[in-house]
């Protein structure tokens, strides 16, 4: 009988994700909240964990949201992402949640919570955070 490598994938909060997490908390506790629980179950559910690094995917029901990858990021060759929450009435719509995935490792690391008013650019100083914590983690670049 042949064995099956089973890729488990788990998630890891950098400080500054803790750190926007607990200022977002002190703003609206109900919005911090909902991203905690919402990360706090997907480390449960393998399935989600799984599709957080297909472009494009877009998950229904309860807690409806999108993946898709940093294009200018990418292009640098940085393995990051953003999470975007679909609620019509969702207060942790006007959020994103950047984050880098460790192909080695099959981990998330949560980098950035950031406004929906981003832009993404990699010259702005908060992308240049999240570049350096990506950087600082070792993350492969790909």
């Amino acid at each position: 009988m042949g064995y099956s490598s089973s890729r488990t994938y788990s998630i890891a909060w950098h400080a500054d994700a803790k750190a926007d997490l607990e200022h977002i908390r002190k703003i609206d506790e109900n919005v911090a909240a909902d991203i905690e629980v919402f990360f706090e179950e997907a480390r449960d559910n393998q399935l989600t964990l799984d599709n957080l690094n297909r472009n494009g995917y877009v998950q229904h029901g309860d807690v409806p949201f999108d993946i898709s990858e940093w294009g200018e990021a990418k292009r640098k060759k940085y393995n990051l992402w953003r999470l975007k929450f679909l609620f019509v009435n969702g207060l942790a719509a006007g959020y994103r949640i950047i984050y880098a995935f460790h192909g080695i490792e099959y981990r998330y690391y949560l980098l950035a919570i950031v406004d929906r008013s981003f832009d993404y650019n990699i010259h702005h100083e908060r992308s240049k955070q999240i570049l350096a914590a990506y950087d600082a983690l070792d993350i492969p670049r790909y």
